[in-house]
């Protein structure tokens, strides 16, 4: 095996001192050197093929210059462009990436927040499997948060603005002239079932409408992607077989959503004309189903970026600063699932 080679040998080919050498090399300004003999070591170090060791390096500045990425779902869709937005800016900044998930399962998140802490990653961005997740074994990494709860106020957190993103969506149902609407919640989160329905209720509310009987559906909660989809075919399967359907369904994800649509065309029930469905997140999968399916669009790319950027900022700043909350703007993107309901209904 041909031996890696060191400073030592860049500096016998150039005729250099090592600590030029490794000043050069490492990029230190604080002691200035000649450009011809900046010229020279790198010439001698291609020569004799050296590379940089940096994890050497960033051991002696007591940095990893890596950071930590946990999700608890990786087989959810919404996650890979997020990540991707993450990633973009982490090489930008000459950083790299260490990416784990937890399968929704509390114990292992903190078995890595442990990992996180051995490691000595010098940053982490989380999504976090619940609202309960305790985040004081992480001292001393700074971390941002991939949330829009008001329960994680005290934390540095980005998120979409979701409350107003289903607000959208209902609004235009009730502006195509729907008043028999259904919420279906649950599948791959743990979060924000509960504003989802008090916002449900309170927008009824605010239109007049009555809250029917099985108004509101829930699903399984905290499972993975595949689960999520199974369940809620199964779900649906029963419940679009009741004599008296709404006329639109508001999904709180894209999987419920295409879930439903799957069943509704196998039953035969025509989308839109007789039932709308709208989901949440704009995953590609919405783009390719039969009919297209409506979405809240969330620019999960900017959301990574924008958690990214803000973990950057957090790592290099040296000051006491006060937490952020963003929430970043949804739209309605609208698709062939979505349109005013059939006279008949």
């Amino acid at each position: 095996m041909k031996k890696r080679a060191t400073i030592i040998d860049v500096a016998k080919e150039c005729g250099v001192a090592q600590a030029t050498v490794a000043r050069v090399l490492n990029g230190q300004t604080g002691i200035r050197t000649k450009e011809s003999t900046r010229t020279r070591v790198f010439k001698a170090a291609q020569k004799v093929g050296y590379q940089r060791n940096a994890i050497a390096a960033n051991f002696r500045l007591q940095q990893t210059k890596s950071v930590a990425v946990s999700i608890p779902d990786i087989t959810n869709p919404f996650f890979p462009e997020l990540i991707n937005g993450i990633q973009e800016v982490l090489i930008e900044e000459g950083y790299s990436m260490v990416q784990l998930y937890n399968d929704w399962d509390a114990n292992v998140e903190k078995e890595h927040f442990n990992y996180m802490v051995r490691t000595c990653v010098d940053g982490a961005i989380i999504s976090p499997t619940g609202l309960k997740v305790r985040f004081d074994g992480l001292d001393p990494i700074p971390f941002i948060l991939l949330s829009n709860s008001e329960k994680f106020s005290m934390y540095d957190t980005v998120g979409n603005d979701s409350r107003n993103g289903m607000r959208l969506a209902l609004e235009r149902l009730y502006q195509l002239g729907h008043r028999r609407i259904v919420l279906f919640i649950g599948g791959s989160m743990r979060s924000g079932a509960n504003w989802r329905a008090e916002l449900f209720r309170e927008f009824h509310q605010e239109k007049g409408l009555s809250i029917l009987q099985e108004s509101i559906l829930e699903s399984d909660y905290g499972v993975n992607t595949t689960s999520s989809f199974d369940t809620a075919r199964r779900f649906m399967n029963d419940f679009l077989t009741k004599p008296k359907l709404p006329t639109a369904i508001f999904s709180s994800n894209d999987i419920l959503a295409l879930a439903t649509l799957q069943v509704a065309n196998e039953k035969g029930i025509k989308v839109p004309e007789s039932l709308s469905i709208v989901g949440m997140d704009g995953i590609f999968s919405g783009e390719v189903s039969y009919p297209p399916l409506t979405t809240v669009q969330k620019n999960r790319r900017k959301t990574g970026r924008c958690a990214a950027l803000t973990l950057i900022e957090k790592m290099k700043s040296n000051k006491d600063r006060s937490t952020k909350m963003q929430l970043l703007s949804c739209s309605l993107l609208e698709r062939g699932s979505m349109g005013p309901p059939s006279k008949t209904n």
